[in-house]
């Protein structure tokens, strides 16, 4: 075993991207792949650094291919991940938000069933039980070694898939849906787990027929999610508030706007989807979407995303009449941790 440890740890070191010996490895794929599988399987320590040598490597097509492999998928899931005790669930999360960029393997997970989990979910499918990891894992409430805040780029990718938006939809024998579980940390300080939540949301939205049921306040109840990060200090006239969500009236003045450009465009992009129907769009009106979007436009210095903003104003102040034309221009979006999209450790 101490072979192996020693040898693990020193691939590790030339397994970035910018290792020399990186073609190296890409050459070998197959042999490589099956080893460090394996070595997943192992001794703490030793499946420490095969987990982080596979999340360096998971980048390239010819490794995703050789990781595509329902068995190991579900050992990374239901053993690594799903677990109250397993120090390794979040480089588990990280190697599996790498995976599920391949789309056969994202597809692969979302036919994945395991066994329920007592005191987690009575739920067999993947998606199901990792939604509940990933609330019930937030700052290290169920496993006290992880936090799982990379489940949430899992889940934006997966949401770019329709399979994947309708098992975030499908609800459990207590008439709730993953999404629900998700939904809520649009304002999490942590930019991974925010940012991963900002663009599952965005994606679920293209399900235009469930949007009932994101819109339903006795179900996903999305919208304050939706607006209150989009919010500054700005104070709203008394008749504006009349109708507003109640998580959105009356800020603080120390009330802070989503930070990040790219996640206020995706903000506001899954509220132009949201306009995408008459019911959609009554509802908006009826929640004093119009005077949030107003105000966050006059604060907005990003002329793209002002853009968008005033695309919102047009579909909610405009006369009822076709359908939208601008939900064309929006399409789904993968959330990307770093500018390829790929973490590396």
């Amino acid at each position: 075993m101490e072979v192996r440890q020693i040898a693990i740890h020193n691939i590790v070191a030339f397994t970035p991207t910018t290792s020399e010996f990186f073609s190296i490895f890409l050459k070998h794929a197959k042999t490589l792949c099956k080893d460090l599988k394996t070595l997943v399987k192992d001794d703490t320590a030793i499946a420490h650094d095969a987990l982080r040598s596979l999340i360096n490597l998971s980048g390239e097509a010819v490794i995703l291919t050789e990781l595509d492999d329902e068995d190991f998928l579900k050992y990374l899931i239901f053993t690594v991940i799903i677990s109250k005790t397993n120090i390794l669930g979040d480089l588990g999360c990280m190697l599996l938000s790498n995976m599920c960029k391949f789309d056969s393997i994202a597809t692969k997970v979302l036919t994945l069933h395991g066994k329920p989990v007592e005191g987690l979910t009575t739920s067999t499918g993947a998606v199901a039980q990792l939604a509940e990891i990933f609330l019930k894992g937030t700052d290290k409430g169920y496993n006290p070694n992880c936090d799982y805040n990379f489940l949430a780029s899992v889940f934006a990718t997966l949401a770019m898939l329709p399979l994947g938006r309708t098992q975030l939809f499908t609800k459990d024998d207590h008439q709730l849906s993953p999404l629900s579980n998700i939904v809520c940390f649009t304002e999490h300080p942590n930019l991974i787990r925010r940012g991963g939540v900002i663009t599952t949301i965005k994606n679920a939205g293209f399900a235009v027929e469930n949007h009932p049921a994101l819109l339903d306040e006795s179900d996903i109840n999305v919208l304050p999610y939706i607006l209150l990060p989009l919010c500054g200090p700005e104070e709203f006239d008394l008749d504006d508030m009349e109708g507003m969500p109640e998580d959105i009236q009356l800020l603080p003045p120390t009330k802070t706007r989503e930070a990040d450009a790219h996640l206020r465009e995706t903000l506001l992009e899954s509220l132009i989807l949201l306009t995408s129907t008459k019911q959609g769009r009554d509802y908006l009106r009826e929640k004093k979407t119009y005077p949030v979007v107003q105000k966050m436009h006059a604060a907005e210095q990003e002329e793209h995303v002002q853009d968008v903003a005033e695309q919102i104003v047009n579909m909610l102040m405009r006369d009822e009449g076709a359908e939208i034309q601008e939900i064309e221009e929006v399409k789904p979006a993968d959330h990307n941790e770093d500018e390829d999209g790929i973490s590396e450790v």
